[in-house]
């Protein structure tokens, strides 16, 4: 039986499977999200209980669980008002694995260590919900590896691999990293799914034909088909794609480093989620690539 109590903020579609793993493994969580709705799916798990104030949670919790959707939203959690920065201290660890700027998570650390003495560890992931709730999400992991030591057990519960990669701030660059590989191939396989279709190939054996040869990979048997299938039924949405190669665009500007194939990856998503009234997954990029498609 695992008596360690967690605090866990941000209850979007992978925080909704974060904690569902966690709790089957008995950790004790206290959740928040400031949409009450994203609470709902919570309330029939036992060892989960509700939470409407943040700081609260860092008063009732050493350990705790970000996973919010963007660096503002991680600021106004831990320093706004009503934040983590009100009642934590010297034994409060923040394990985040959201995706956010790693300049700005420097600055986050740097400030709560100085106002409170607390921890910050950035451990961005990667694999989606389904691979949160199996456990075996790839995580992405800086900090200082004394504290890193502290929050093991909860990352070993939750990935299949965490890789450690120095001071705060270098999982997030290599979180980028995974997202430059992983978001230029949504276009890629977009746009391989469109050829199909042109000649009259039947696409949704295309997985199976390549998976033993140089193109195949997780993305080709996991998106193709969702693609083929137009299903876009969100495992993680366009808009967060766009997010994530913004941040890879500033990032890069930063460094005078030049990502060509990201920069059109980035347009062709700005197109689609300026023109998609739908909170759509990424796979629906494929409809850029259909002249006949009206999003």
């Amino acid at each position: 039986m695992n008596n360690l109590s967690l605090g866990f903020i941000g209850v979007g579609l992978m925080g909704l499977s974060l904690i569902r793993r966690l709790s089957y493994l008995n950790y004790k969580i206290e959740a928040y999200d400031k949409n009450l709705k994203k609470l709902e799916p919570l309330k029939k798990i036992t060892n989960v209980r509700l939470n409407h104030n943040v700081s609260k949670i860092s008063e009732n919790n050493n350990i705790i669980i970000l996973c919010l959707d963007k660096t503002e939203s991680v600021k106004q959690v831990v320093f706004g008002k009503d934040g983590i920065v009100n009642n934590a201290n010297d034994n409060t660890i923040i394990l985040d694995l959201s995706t956010t700027l790693a300049n700005e998570t420097i600055n986050f650390a740097n400030q709560l260590n100085k106002n409170t003495g607390a921890s910050w560890i950035d451990a961005p992931v990667s694999g989606g919900p389904d691979k949160a709730l199996e456990g075996n999400l790839a995580i992405m992991v800086g900090g200082d590896q004394k504290v890193v030591e502290n929050v093991k057990p909860v990352l070993e519960a939750i990935s299949s691999k965490y890789t450690y990669f120095g001071a705060s701030g270098s999982g997030q660059i290599v979180k980028m990293i995974n997202q430059i590989i992983v978001l230029n191939n949504y276009t890629i396989l977009a746009e391989a799914v469109s050829f199909a279709k042109s000649w009259n190939v039947d696409a949704s054996k295309i997985p199976e034909a390549l998976s033993d040869g140089h193109a195949g990979s997780n993305l080709l048997n996991n998106l193709f088909p969702r693609m083929v299938n137009r299903d876009f039924v969100p495992k993680g949405y366009a808009s967060q794609i766009l997010k994530d190669l913004q941040m890879i665009s500033k990032l890069a500007n930063s460094k005078n480093s030049v990502i060509p194939m990201s920069s059109l990856t980035k347009k062709l998503f700005t197109i689609l989620v300026n023109r998609s009234k739908e909170k759509l997954d990424g796979t629906s990029i494929v409809k850029l690539f259909d002249l006949k498609e009206n999003i």
